[in-house]
């Protein structure tokens, strides 16, 4: 039999070894129920028929698109609908991928092109979710009831060329990971020319040398940014600063410059970021000094510039990410702007972030800053209870986490990640801290690292050092975008070391700096129902009611993850007392 125009739907049950290995007959017997009560009803109806079953899902063709896309919408739904009752770590959903092409059809089988796209458009969907190529999106116009995203060209293994791909949100779900090893991304890159001694000519000089070293050293522990060596920049210590033609030599878009001024009392280092290619100033600062320990007002000055000069070109790159046309975007860029999105913490922009860090992965199999913000996506959506699937995502966290460590050993973010998610949903409290010692280690100076191990400490009941951890990892980046996240674990930190008066202080801080990160409000409400304060925790507890209206304190504590029974007992009454139902 010759080839034939078809639309060919390829679905797999996401966790299906998972699945079969806790409940391998109630799965199997589940299967075959939706088998015979929804997938095969729905074929029927929309004149499809499958093809091929693979034990963990199936192929099926179809005669056009319309009824192709209607059909997988009203399976996954169907689908939703009777596996509603099932505990959420043990539903089957399906991920699913359509495309259009020639197929060849034989016995219990198909075969070309067409199939091998949505098989690997299927690897890409999320549970529950259906991804389909440009091809069909093109057919089908406005025909499609769902709303839908688009994901752009993808790079889809083993496929010469990228797929125009288009997900269509029928149901929320996780994700998956795609590999290409081919793509590459663009960091940005720094230069930090030589200080300019303004008094005392060369026999002054080493101090403003020694500054430059410690700077390129400390800014080259930073994931995501290319240092030039202070070999390529030493020529332009005598030389007129013009950015723009510093930038264009070196190939760099950041440059920072400074000079240093001495007196016999007294010494005046003045700092300065610029961006190259526009010759703007994105940051600059003087420092002022008595004539005391040189080294240790070297040390503050590096240190002080460092932490800055972060944060200042990451909103640089963010910007200018979100300028590029789409067409034009690499790994890179989509793991910029998903990271500028995931924080916001609505529920729209976080599908939007989870769809480009889809992309960024698929774009770059080895940029470990996708996978560990993969990691960070499926955490969040634990942690702000959009989760569908509580099992799955905490699989996935790990995955995700692993993966980026695996393509960098010094990722800071993977590393810090996987080890708060160890203890925070697995109570692996040894692990997590050896991973937090390995993210401090490979950067001093990441508040990312000090912050985000603090809640740790206070899990296995050392709120003084999470307390301490907390205030460091906002000493390092006292303007951080997640200043919020270091304030929540300063009320847990001081929570758990009883100081109930701080707790609710910096827990109010935290929800009023970002009322959509969730975490913050059960410190600050067993906080408040410690102190008695009925007033102010009713507002809280409202909240919180408004979000979770079946909570539970005890089930909260119980599942809270304190080392120790006696701080979960404690959290439990504080919770009673502010008002939240048991």
């Amino acid at each position: 039999m010759g080839p034939k125009l078809a639309a060919i739907l390829v679905a797999d049950i996401a966790g299906f070894t998972r699945l079969v290995e806790a409940q391998e007959f109630e799965t199997h017997r589940r299967l075959m129920a939706l088998r015979a009560r929804i997938i095969d009803p729905q074929m029927a109806k929309s004149g499809g028929r499958v093809v091929k079953e693979t034990g963990d899902g199936f192929v099926a063709v179809f005669g056009g698109v319309n009824d192709a896309i209607a059909c997988s919408i009203r399976i996954q739904q169907g689908v939703q609908q009777s596996e509603a009752e099932v505990p959420i770590e043990e539903k089957i959903r399906f991920r699913m991928g359509l495309n259009v092409g020639d197929v060849i059809e034989e016995t219990d089988d198909l075969f070309g092109f067409g199939v091998n796209v949505a098989a690997r458009l299927q690897e890409l969907a999320e549970p529950g979710n259906l991804i389909i190529s440009g091809s069909v999106h093109e057919q089908a116009g406005h025909n499609v009831s769902s709303p839908v995203l688009d994901l752009g060209l993808l790079p889809l293994k083993n496929l010469e060329k990228p797929v125009r791909a288009f997900q269509v949100l029928a149901v929320g779900g996780a994700e998956r990971g795609r590999r290409n090893t081919d793509a590459t991304h663009r960091q940005p890159s720094i230069a930090v020319l030589p200080f300019r001694t303004l008094h005392g000519g060369q026999r002054q000089a080493w101090f403003g040398e020694g500054i430059v070293e410690d700077i390129i050293a400390a800014l080259a522990r930073l994931n995501d940014l290319t240092v030039i060596s202070r070999r390529s920049t030493a020529v332009y210590g005598e030389q007129p600063i013009d950015a723009r033609r510093i930038g264009a030599e070196l190939g760099v878009r950041y440059m920072l410059s400074g000079s240093v001024r001495r007196s016999s009392r007294s010494l005046r280092v003045a700092v300065e970021l610029a961006e190259t290619e526009k010759c703007s100033v994105l940051w600059a600062q003087t420092f002022d000094a008595g004539r005391g320990d040189l080294f240790a007002i070297q040390d503050q000055i590096t240190y002080d510039t460092v932490c800055k000069i972060a944060p200042r070109i990451r909103e640089a790159e963010i910007q200018r990410a979100f300028l590029k046309r789409p067409g034009s975007m690499d790994a890179y860029d989509h793991s910029l702007q998903a990271l500028a999105l995931l924080y916001r913490l609505s529920q729209q922009d976080f599908a939007r972030a989870g769809a480009l860090l889809r992309r960024a992965i698929a774009l770059d199999d080895g940029y470990a800053t996708s996978f560990a913000l993969a990691a960070e996506w499926h955490g969040l959506r634990i942690g702000q209870g959009w989760s569908p699937d509580r099992q799955l995502d905490s699989e996935e966290v790990v995955r995700f986490a692993e993966a980026a460590i695996e393509r960098d050993p010094s990722d800071v973010r993977g590393l810090t990640l996987l080890g708060h998610y160890k203890s925070y949903l697995f109570r692996d409290f040894k692990g997590a801290l050896a991973l937090f010692e390995r993210a401090v280690s490979a950067n001093p100076g990441s508040a990312w690292a000090w912050g985000r191990s603090a809640p740790t400490y206070s899990y296995i009941g050392d709120g003084d050092e999470a307390v301490r951890r907390a205030q460091h990892a906002l000493r390092l980046s006292p303007f951080d975008v997640l200043a919020h996240r270091f304030h929540t674990s300063l009320s847990v930190g001081h929570y758990t070391r009883g100081d109930y008066e701080k707790a609710a202080h910096w827990g109010q801080i935290a929800t009023r700096e970002n009322p959509r990160y969730w975490a913050a409000l059960f410190p600050t409400a067993a906080a408040l129902g410690a102190l008695g304060y009925k007033h102010q925790v009713s507002e809280v507890t409202a909240e919180i009611l408004k979000i979770w209206p079946n909570f539970s304190a005890s089930a909260y504590a119980i599942a809270y993850p304190y080392q120790h029974r006696g701080n979960r007992q404690r959290l439990e009454q504080h919770l009673l007392a502010a008002g939240l139902p048991n």
